[in-house]
């Protein structure tokens, strides 16, 4: 058996294009057999969520050096939430921001995510 945590941060802390980029990957996403979303990004895993999206540590343990898909800012909380045990990040918009991390923006409107 593994335990894993989830770590939980705003969508203010990534990069707006950044985060605008991820959700029109959402947006875009076709649906498996099943209807589930499939979202085509280079180097994440990516599942929606309704205010949000969860996102996979895994890229950590596969590239030793920050992909080109992924900004410096979104990195660092990806490697420190591998690091901490985290398998999974959720970026919710109703999230309060943590302290000590970058804020990019103004807060995102609560709006649904397919």
């Amino acid at each position: 058996m593994r335990r894993t945590s989830l770590h939980i941060y705003s969508t203010v802390h990534l990069p707006e294009a950044e985060r605008e980029a991820i959700e029109r990957l959402i947006l875009a996403a076709p649906r498996n057999v099943g209807g589930r979303l499939i979202v085509e990004h280079l180097d994440l895993i990516i599942e929606p969520y309704q205010f949000g999206f969860f996102v996979h540590t895994g890229v950590c343990e596969d590239e030793a050096e920050r992909p080109d898909s992924i900004s410096p800012e979104f990195w660092a909380i990806l490697r420190a939430a591998a690091l901490a045990g985290a398998a999974w990040l959720l970026f919710d918009r109703d999230e309060p921001p943590t302290q000590g991390l970058p804020i990019f923006g103004a807060r995102p409107t609560s709006r649904s995510l397919p």
